[in-house]
């Protein structure tokens, strides 16, 4: 569950006490939740039925706008599939796609990045269409951001800052910052103040996702539950509305890695006095994008990155949720700051060891074990664990992950690939002039997945309680398998966030170093 039991932590150890502009009175608490189901950090669907069931011409405006903005790419879909040219038109849907989410606001633009990892819910076209979706919309106006300021802070902006941007440093669909100076300290800032309603906006959506969640389910039989996909998202959503509890994780962070003798990696420190549920304050932190550092010691940095999020995954059990690269800095002393705290993930115990397990076998070729570490990391359901032994698919899965490891990301495992198997069937090969040759080239993958489906068979053979079936038995299951992703494998959340944590940091090594391996870092060896 987002933040949940780390959150809780925080606040029950009082890393952050409630500042001065959190207690205004219980009226003007009362007047604005008065229009929103629930307050923020506290997602609460059977409130948000009932709140919508008394305001439905609302809940209708809101349902005729997502209609009539859609209905045209829904037109155009429908088309190429009946005209059989779905893959001709991917690029321009995709495009098409992707600017609809963005002018839908808020809820779809987050709903739609979750979506671009999850290719078991949509087409893969679509979900990589949606990779570049930009969580940003144009700014709302400077007078209303200063509004928001002083009222939430109870404050006079002139009192207190000495300079403040008029306009935005950057902007989101759910806030934006300043960039500002403290009158008091003469300390330069950064100002995040949330969007006016958004609340308001995202617990409507979120409703109506949930309400529809059941008949796309039922319509598109997808196995998945989708309505709690829902609520895991806005549970998601609705805590990222605090920024509170964002101050304590980008807090605790900092000390926790500097407890644990990490200090070359911090989150900005928070000004706690000018920051409320609406307005964060952080102290500026000078830097560049990692991702467009030519600096040297940018392959250090990306293991820097690693092991705090090796260390946050299990350890500390506090997880950052966006790991995107405009969230990775490189300071001008050669550190690495982790910004934007606004979605964290509590990782409990047990599955910390799981996970120690996991990766100790892999190592190891235990692959006996692989298929029961699996299930105890969520990704393939109880009762599918023998269906998952009998079929020798985990010795593929270490296999491709051993390339990987050697580096070069999935170009040069690729290419390692390619070599060994020239090598390794170069007598069938020596019939052609061109080893390269389309003909070639279809030989050495015909006789390379006729060797993988064997390997698989024979690995299901070395067991018992194998089913006596042959390589093309074996090789149907496993395509099944695949094809029917969401019945077999789960995609935990957890997973989700660290590979596109290790998939932004390996991209980002890989500009600097083609040969630059994230598994070959000293803190995932150590892990």
């Amino acid at each position: 569950m987002m933040r949940s039991t780390c959150a809780i932590a925080l606040l029950a150890q009082g890393t952050l006490s409630l500042p001065v502009a959190e207690r205004r009175s219980g009226r003007a608490v009362a007047d604005r939740l008065r229009d929103v189901p629930y307050p923020e950090a506290a997602y609460n669907p059977l409130a948000a039925e009932e709140f919508y069931r008394k305001r439905p011409i609302e809940s209708a405006a809101r349902l005729a706008k997502i209609v009539t903005r859609s209905l045209g790419f829904v037109a155009d879909t429908a088309m190429d599939s009946r005209l059989g040219r779905e893959d001709e038109m991917a690029d321009r849907r995709g495009d098409e796609l992707l600017e609809l989410v963005s002018d839908l606001g808020p809820t779809f633009i987050k709903v739609g990045q979750a979506l671009s990892t999850r290719t078991d819910l949509i087409s893969a076209k679509y979900a990589k269409g949606l990779t570049g979706l930009q969580d940003a919309v144009p700014p709302f106006s400077a007078e209303l951001g200063r509004k928001v300021i002083e009222d939430e802070l109870n404050i006079l902006i002139d009192d207190v800052f000495s300079e403040l941007s008029i306009e935005p440093v950057a902007s989101a669909s759910i806030g934006q910052v300043y960039r500002g100076r403290i009158r008091e300290t003469g300390e330069e800032v950064a100002v995040k103040v949330q969007r006016p309603g958004v609340l308001s906006s995202v617990a409507l959506d979120l409703h109506m996702m949930r309400s529809a969640a059941p008949v796309w389910q039922s319509l598109k039989e997808i196995n998945t539950d989708l309505t709690g996909l829902v609520d895991a998202w806005g549970a998601g959503f609705i805590d990222e509305l605090d920024y509170r509890a964002e101050a304590r994780a980008t807090t605790e962070f900092s000390k926790a890695m500097e407890r644990r003798g990490l200090g070359s990696v911090f989150a900005p420190e928070v000004v706690e006095k000018y920051s409320s549920m609406h307005v964060l304050t952080t102290k500026w932190v000078e830097g560049e994008r990692l991702v467009d550092s030519d600096a040297d010691d940018v392959p250090r940095l990306c293991g820097v990155a690693l092991n705090a999020y090796l260390t946050m995954l299990l350890d500390t059990g506090c997880l950052h949720c966006d790991p995107h690269p405009g969230n990775l800095l490189r300071t001008p002393d050669g550190r690495l700051c982790i910004l934007d705290w606004g979605m964290t993930l509590d990782v409990p115990e047990d599955l910390q060891l799981s996970l120690l397990e996991f990766i100790a076998n892999l190592n190891a070729e235990n692959y006996e074990d692989v298929p029961l570490d699996l299930v105890k990391l969520q990704f393939v359901p109880e009762e599918k664990l023998e269906e998952l032994r009998q079929s020798g698919l985990t010795v593929s899965i270490s296999k491709m992950l051993k390339l990987a490891g050697e580096g070069g990301g999935p170009k040069g495992t690729m290419e390692r690939l390619v070599a060994q198997n020239k090598e390794k069937y170069a007598k069938e090969l020596a019939q052609f002039d061109d080893p390269d040759s389309k003909e070639a080239t279809a030989l050495r993958q015909k006789l390379f997945r006729e060797d993988w489906q064997r390997e698989m068979a024979e690995d299901a053979a070395r067991r018992g309680d194998a089913p006596s079936s042959t390589t093309a038995d074996v090789t149907m299951k496993i395509e099944e398998m695949q094809q029917n992703n969401a019945d077999v494998f789960a995609i935990p959340e957890y997973f989700l966030y660290m590979s596109r944590a290790f998939a932004t940091l390996e991209g980002i090594g890989l500009a600097s170093d083609s040969s630059y391996s994230i598994l070959q870092e000293e803190s995932f060896q150590r892990a």
